[in-house]
């Protein structure tokens, strides 16, 4: 504050000094005499980032608020969308239940993900309460410790935004919003097959899959969409669902992990 004192004090002395200057002496010659020699202090610098170059911290006098680089807005927006999901923080890849069978080695393949030593994604496939979600928002949380640029996605929701943008004069475009999903270096993509089907919303799954492909991001994919039907389950089968250009994209970018066991939300007690 002491230092703020003498800055502004110093800064209203040099207006009071141009002011009273002689019709000699020009404005801009006092303001060039005054100033001269003042430099800008290392702490004054802007910080910048360095993924996209974008100032990491910049006052918006508009709004009359903080805002950050892309990257730092992304990761800002990953961490918020985890903590609604899992608000306790218990959905780490540490407590995930490794015991069931096929476990192991999708816990292997995420923290290869995680530390980049894997490019290729998953997907994951499995009935409801198999840890699907649980691996998604593990895999989520380890990308933020490392401070990598990732996003998550409800694909219902996402697919619900796309629709939104069509009487949204103001807002972003349908492909604006799919290219801003596929610009992360990791996509997490949960619930596939609980949107709506219509032939608008296959539109919609061909184009992000497609644009996703394109980008060469690494996408994780979580889905109760068996590929072939077995025992109770009487819904539409992958090949069913989805035709066969979203499944070839899907092919190429996900390596196919099957997750069983119990119904862990039954064991827990949890909706």
């Amino acid at each position: 504050m002491e230092e703020q004192r003498d800055e502004m004090h110093g800064v209203s002395e040099t207006v009071k000094r141009m002011l009273s200057a002689n019709s000699g002496e020009g404005f801009a010659d006092v303001l060039k005499r005054e100033t001269n020699g003042l430099q800008e202090t290392p702490s004054e610098k802007a910080e910048r980032c360095s993924r996209c170059d974008g100032l990491t911290h910049e006052r918006d006098h508009r709004s009359n608020s903080d805002r950050v680089c892309r990257c730092g807005g992304r990761i800002s927006r990953l961490r918020s969308r985890l903590d609604a999901i899992d608000r306790d923080v218990h959905m780490t890849l540490e407590s995930f239940d490794s015991s069931e069978p096929g476990a192991v080695a999708v816990l292997e393949e995420a923290q290869k993900i995680i530390s980049g030593e894997r490019r290729r994604g998953m997907l994951l496939m499995g009935l409801p309460g198999r840890g699907k979600t649980h691996m998604m928002v593990g895999i989520g949380r380890g990308l933020l410790e490392r401070g990598r640029v990732a996003g998550y996605y409800s694909v219902v929701r996402l697919v619900s935004e796309v629709q939104d943008s069509y009487s949204d004069y103001g807002g972003e475009s349908r492909r604006a919003i799919i290219e801003s999903v596929a610009s992360s270096e990791v996509v997490l993509l949960d619930d596939l097959g609980k949107e709506h089907v219509s032939a608008n919303v296959d539109s919609i799954i061909y184009e992000l899959f497609d644009t996703l492909e394109n980008s060469g991001a690494t996408v994780i994919v979580s889905t109760n969409v068996p590929t072939v039907r077995d025992g109770s389950y009487r819904g539409p089968v992958l090949s069913e669902r989805y035709d066969e250009a979203v499944r070839s994209r899907i092919s190429a970018m996900c390596e196919r992990f099957v997750m069983r066991g119990m119904d862990h939300r039954r064991l827990t007690g949890n909706s």
